[in-house]
């Protein structure tokens, strides 16, 4: 794994949790199986969310992307201008419009990469856990079966501006290429919003 690549993911997420507040970016919500969900699709991977949820495919609408979060979130011009010079950075990139107590903006997102054929979840866990700084705290390592396949979950946590912040990621393989989604938001909310994270990564598809 490309230790430099894991840390601008980690880094970019981080600055995606910098609270923010403004008018709510327009959706086009799509018909779902889920009541209140919308599908959220890009470079041949789909992941659900409440409706209450913007963003998109990054390789296809960035601009629109960083526009909305510029309006939901003026705060928010550093990842912005991130996320429009680093459009391939992540498959999907999401928010949530509902800002919880803790003032945080709750996001996911999705990533990709390729590997080795004979790499496994452990190894790739154990990967992503050394290039994690050390002011990132793990409070939880497994390996867990996610509907019909496994999946690697990391739990996180960790301090920016002063607020405490806690994410989960799940890492699926698929062929040669593993995919990782992320879910961030403050600590204080996160038990809350775990089982809304938790149904919404067992939507998770992708073409191998």
């Amino acid at each position: 794994m490309n230790g430099k690549r894991c840390i601008v993911l980690i880094c970019l997420l981080l600055l995606g949790a910098i609270s923010g507040c403004g008018p709510a970016a327009t959706s086009q919500p799509t018909a779902t199986p889920i009541p209140g969900w919308e599908k959220f699709e890009g470079s041949g991977a789909e992941l659900w969310l409440p409706e209450s949820f913007e963003g998109g495919d990054l390789g296809k609408d960035v601009e629109v992307i960083a526009e909305n979060l510029r309006r939901f979130a003026p705060d928010s011009e550093q990842i912005a201008q991130m996320i429009e010079q680093n459009p391939s950075m992540y498959i999907i990139w999401a928010f949530d419009t509902d800002i919880g107590d803790t003032g945080l903006l709750t996001n996911v997102t999705v990533a990709t990469e390729k590997v080795l054929s004979a790499m496994t979840l452990d190894v790739y866990l154990d990967a992503v856990l050394k290039q994690f700084p050390d002011w990132l705290q793990v409070v939880e390592r497994d390996i867990i079966t996610q509907g019909d396949q496994q999946a690697g979950r990391l739990v996180v946590e960790f301090a920016l501006a002063g607020v405490e912040v806690k994410e989960v990621m799940y890492a699926v393989k698929l062929d040669n290429s593993m995919w990782v989604i992320t879910y961030a938001t403050g600590a204080e909310e996160f038990e809350e919003r775990l089982p809304v994270f938790e149904q919404s990564a067992l939507t998770f598809k992708a073409q191998p």
